[in-house]
């Protein structure tokens, strides 16, 4: 049967209209994450590390959303970046951050979740001024003394350029995902609901640290001219408890509704 041109458009005209009344599935945070993710890193790698990002900001009750587009903006994902200073990896740790942070910078999953955790105490730390995502974020490249020094983003050329390319990016993720006021709400916490735990203790974690306390034990019995071989103290390995699924892997509600238990 051969339809009229007519007919033609009144049918399309028919489906859109059906289109436009059947309900769309809301993308989750989890699949904007890796969406993200995967516009740098392919395969399973990619998965992975969206998978450690959702992991971590649900650990440190951080919004993964500013997470990703932090760590865009850091290494673009590259788990072998090596800044000119000497920062590692995904999140871009000094070494010396992730030793405060007690990570390994050189592990993928403890870069990320070192980084995480850290950009969650900036976000903490400026939650009561008029734009904690966006301090938190010049923290996360000048220091958070800066921050203080200047009562918003330091007048740093770099600092500035960092925290508009991060905005730009946390925006144009929800953008994407059809969630673009989103990226325009007022800081929230995050839709996390269940209490804050000890952190993981990772696998390689015992025995990196293990290293750095004997060559630091080492280093102190030269100094102090002892013969005796330096006690290192080592504590037990911990194993990080059962978790049930986040609530974002699921709800399609826009991030930070919810509340926390205390």
């Amino acid at each position: 049967m051969i339809l009229s041109k007519a007919c033609k458009t009144k049918m399309a005209a028919f489906l859109l209209a059906v289109m436009a009344l059947a309900p769309v599935q809301a993308i989750t945070q989890e699949e904007m994450v890796y969406d993200q993710v995967s516009k740098y890193i392919r395969g399973s790698e990619a998965a992975a590390i969206a998978q450690d990002i959702c992991d971590a900001s649900y650990m440190y009750d951080v919004d993964p959303i500013l997470v990703t587009a932090v760590f865009t903006t850091e290494s673009h994902f590259d788990n072998s970046a090596v800044s000119g200073v000497g920062a590692v990896g995904i999140a871009q740790l000094m070494p010396a951050t992730a030793a405060s942070l007690n990570v390994n910078p050189y592990n993928r999953r403890e870069n990320i979740f070192g980084g995480v955790k850290y950009l969650g105490q900036m976000v903490e730390r400026y939650r009561t001024w008029d734009k904690p995502f966006v301090y938190a974020e010049a923290a996360y490249n000048a220091g958070p003394g800066a921050v203080d020094r200047a009562r918003g983003v330091p007048h740093y050329t770099e600092t500035m350029n960092y925290v508009q390319t991060v905005e730009q990016t946390r925006r144009e993720i929800w953008r994407l995902a059809g969630h673009e006021a989103m990226a325009m709400q007022p800081y929230k916490r995050s839709a996390m609901t269940m209490q804050e735990k000890e952190a993981p203790i990772f696998p390689s974690l015992k025995e990196w640290h293990e290293q750095h306390s004997q060559k630091a034990a080492q280093v102190q019995a030269k100094s102090v001219g002892s013969t005796k071989p330096a006690l290192v103290r080592t504590k037990a390995a911990r194993v990080a408890p059962e978790r049930p699924r986040p609530s974002y892997w699921t709800t399609s509600l826009p991030w930070g509704e919810g509340t926390r238990r205390k």
